[in-house]
C-alpha cells in the first residue's frame, strides 16, 4: 500500500493526513457516509446488499483512524480501491470509482443496484413537443426489452406517449398497464373512486359525475390533486372517437414551472411553500377527498420541480393568509395559470381509435376542446399507475439489455 501521511490522490480520491478522504469534487467524505456504503458481510445481507444495522446502533462519534488507497491490480494502473479503518475498530474496502460516481451524481448510482440513472428528462413546449412520441402497439406487446425501454424511456423523459393500434376493447387500458410495468397478477391499474378503470364520455360514469364526464372544453389540469399520493401516470386509451371536434391538448408543466422560477423567483418560491386544499366530493357527494399540497413541489436536493399541481375544478384553495401573503400567492398563482395556458406552451392532437396516451400525472397537463356529440360517439377509458410502475419497467428492460449484451460478450 501506498504512504498516506501526505496528500495522496488515486483513482481521484485524495486522503488528507492519513484519515480525511475527499471525493474527486473536492466534497469531503463524511466518516457515517462511507460506512453505510461499506458492502462486507458483517455490514449488509449479500444477497440483497440491504443493511443489518439502524443508525443508532453506530457510535455517535464515529470517525476514521486510517484511509489508505491502492491499485485493484497488481500492475499498479487502472481503478484503485480504498480502506477505511474506523473508530470502532471495523475496516471497509471500498471502490474508488464507485464512490466518486455517486458523490457527484447521488441520483445515478445506487448501492444494492449500481445503476439507478433514469433519463434526463426533456422539457417541451409548442416549438420543441408538437411531435408526440408514437408508438405500435404491436411492437410493446411483444414485451421485448428493446421496445419497452423504448416506451418507458419516453415517459420518463418527454412525459408522454402516444401508442397506436391498442384493441378497443372494453378493460384493455388495464391489460396494457401490466405490459408496461411488467407486475404480476390482475391488480396493477390504481384503484380510486372512479373505479380501477373510469369512463369518460359526454354523461355521468354510472352515478359519479365530473366536469370531465360532460362535452365542455377542458382547460388544462393534473388529475387527483386530491388524493395523497397524487396518480402517477395516467393512461387514456380512446375506444371510440367519432367526432372532429374534441381535440386533445398537453402542456410540460415543468417547463412552464422553470419559466416561473426564470421570471420571478419569488413567484415560484410562494407556489413552493403555500400548501393549498385541494377537494372532491367523490362524484356523488358521498364523500370528500382532501389533500393540502404546494402548486410546485422540488427536490431539496437538487432543486429540480418534481411535480405541478393545478386543476381549478379540484380547489386549490389558499388558506386565509396575510394581506401581503395572499396578495403574493394570487399573484404568482395568476401568472403560473397564464404560463400554462399560453398558446406558445400548448401541444395540441386528434385523438383516434385505438390511441392510448400515457403521461405522467405529476408534470404533464391534459385537457381537450369542447366537443359536439351529435358528430357521433366518443368514449375513452382511463386508468392509473404509479411512478414507480414506469420506473420498474424501465430498469427492468435496461438491466435486461445489459446482461443480454454481457452474454454476447463472452460467448
Amino acid at each position: 500500500m501506498w504512504s498516506v501521511n501526505s496528500t495522496v490522490r488515486a483513482g481521484q480520491i485524495s486522503v488528507e493526513a492519513g484519515n480525511v478522504v475527499f471525493g474527486r469534487s473536492g466534497k469531503q467524505l463524511h466518516p457515517m457516509w462511507l460506512r453505510e456504503r461499506c458492502t462486507g458481510p458483517a455490514s449488509v445481507q449479500q444477497e440483497t446488499l440491504q443493511a443489518f444495522r439502524q443508525p443508532h446502533e453506530f457510535p455517535a462519534d464515529l470517525g476514521i483512524v486510517s484511509a489508505q488507497v491502492s491499485p485493484l491490480s497488481d500492475s499498479g494502473v487502472g481503478p484503485c480501491k480504498l480502506t477505511v479503518g474506523f473508530t470502532d475498530g471495523h475496516v471497509s474496502v471500498f471502490d474508488a470509482d464507485a464512490l466518486n460516481n455517486e458523490a457527484d451524481d447521488f441520483a445515478a448510482c445506487g448501492i444494492q443496484q449500481s445503476d439507478i440513472k433514469c433519463p434526463d428528462i426533456f422539457m417541451w413546449d409548442k416549438s420543441t413537443g408538437s411531435d408526440v412520441p408514437r408508438l405500435s402497439y404491436l411492437d410493446v406487446a411483444s414485451g421485448q426489452p428493446e421496445v419497452l425501454l423504448k416506451l418507458t424511456t419516453h415517459l420518463l423523459r418527454d412525459g408522454h406517449v402516444i401508442v397506436e393500434g391498442v384493441p378497443s376493447r372494453d378493460g384493455e387500458v388495464a391489460a396494457f398497464a401490466r405490459v408496461v410495468s411488467g407486475f404480476p397478477g390482475e391488480q396493477v391499474v390504481r384503484p380510486t373512486n372512479w373505479g380501477p378503470v373510469f369512463n369518460v364520455r359526454s354523461f355521468p360514469d354510472a352515478a359519479l359525475k365530473d366536469l370531465a364526464y360532460t362535452a365542455e372544453k377542458l382547460t388544462p389540469h393534473v388529475d387527483n390533486p386530491y388524493r395523497n399520493p397524487n396518480p402517477g401516470f395516467q393512461l387514456l386509451h380512446v375506444l371510440e372517437n367519432e367526432c372532429a371536434s374534441g381535440e386533445s391538448l398537453a402542456v410540460d408543466g415543468f417547463m412552464a414551472a422553470e419559466q416561473l422560477r426564470a421570471e420571478s423567483p419569488d413567484f415560484f418560491r410562494t407556489l413552493c411553500q403555500t400548501d393549498v386544499r385541494w377537494e372532491n366530493d367523490g362524484g356523488d357527494r358521498s364523500t370528500a377527498l382532501i389533500h393540502f399540497a404546494p402548486m410546485l413541489e422540488v427536490d431539496k436536493s437538487s432543486g429540480k420541480v418534481t411535480q405541478v399541481r393545478y386543476s381549478p375544478k379540484s380547489g386549490g384553495y389558499c388558506p386565509a393568509l396575510s394581506m401581503e401573503a395572499a396578495d403574493t400567492f394570487f399573484k404568482a398563482r395568476r401568472r403560473f395559470a397564464e404560463l400554462l395556458n399560453a398558446e406558445s406552451n400548448t401541444v395540441r392532437f386528434q385523438m383516434v381509435k385505438g390511441d392510448l396516451w400515457i403521461f405522467n400525472n405529476l408534470r404533464v397537463l391534459h385537457g381537450r376542446g369542447e366537443f359536439n356529440p351529435n358528430e357521433g360517439f366518443r368514449h375513452l377509458q382511463g386508468s392509473y399507475i404509479d411512478v414507480d410502475a414506469v420506473q420498474m419497467g424501465y430498469f427492468r428492460a435496461k438491466y435486461a439489455l445489459k446482461a443480454s449484451s454481457d452474454s454476447d460478450s463472452y460467448a
